[in-house]
């Protein structure tokens, strides 16, 4: 999850699927302040690791193509809910 080079720490892209993927994010003093960067570059902890937005933008896009790949069929229109019930 972290990468290190001259004493210096950074945060791994967990995914690397993008194209344009960072890779990892920049070298800090530590490894919290490292994680503290991702944080604030609003990169996203998936609890196995961290992953850029340029990934998160990938898996977001192309969502439907994830699930198949993952063996999940994505909703059909008739399962989606669509407006809110008033109450009178």
């Amino acid at each position: 999850m972290f990468l290190n080079k001259n004493n210096q720490y950074a945060v791994e892209c967990y995914t690397q699927v993008s194209n344009d993927c960072l890779k990892n994010g920049e070298y800090c003093d530590s490894e919290e302040e490292a994680e503290y960067w991702v944080e604030e570059e609003c990169w996203i902890f998936s609890g196995e690791g961290w992953f850029c937005n340029n990934c998160n933008r990938h898996f977001m896009q192309n969502l439907t193509q994830v699930r198949r790949v993952k063996g999940q069929e994505p909703p059909s229109d008739d399962d989606l809910y669509k407006g809110i019930e008033t109450i009178l």
